[in-house]
């Protein structure tokens, strides 16, 4: 897997539904995806499924990670991933772990361990 289609946070956006649906062309993948992405408080629109990844430079980002307060800070300290990072554990990665789960925090520590 190439590098830069692992997320600063992680996530492996070579495999998340708004990098296929872009990368396949996919409005099935879109409309599915929209539903179950979107709420009332959070709409999502199925032609906002579309994501290069969030470490390409060129667009499309799909709207939460174009914002991501993760990747801006990650990517301005010049990081690989949260996991390389002097501060890992900030409570900026840490706002966002508590949403995302435990098993993208196991994912970030196994990398830090390697390193």
């Amino acid at each position: 897997m190439a590098d830069n289609m692992i997320a600063y946070c992680g996530l492996d956006c070579a495999v998340c539904p708004a990098h296929l649906a872009w990368k396949n062309d996919d409005n099935e993948l879109r409309e599915k995806q929209a539903g179950v992405w979107g709420s009332p408080e959070y709409p999502i629109e199925a032609s906002e499924i579309n994501c290069v990844g969030c470490k390409v430079e060129e667009a499309p980002k799909f709207k939460f990670c174009a914002a991501c307060a993760v990747k801006a800070c990650a990517s301005k300290r010049g990081v690989k991933t949260c996991a390389h990072c002097d501060d890992y554990g900030c409570d900026i990665l840490e706002g966002w772990l508590a949403h995302a789960g435990d098993e993208l925090r196991q994912k970030l520590d196994n990398m830090r361990a390697a390193l």
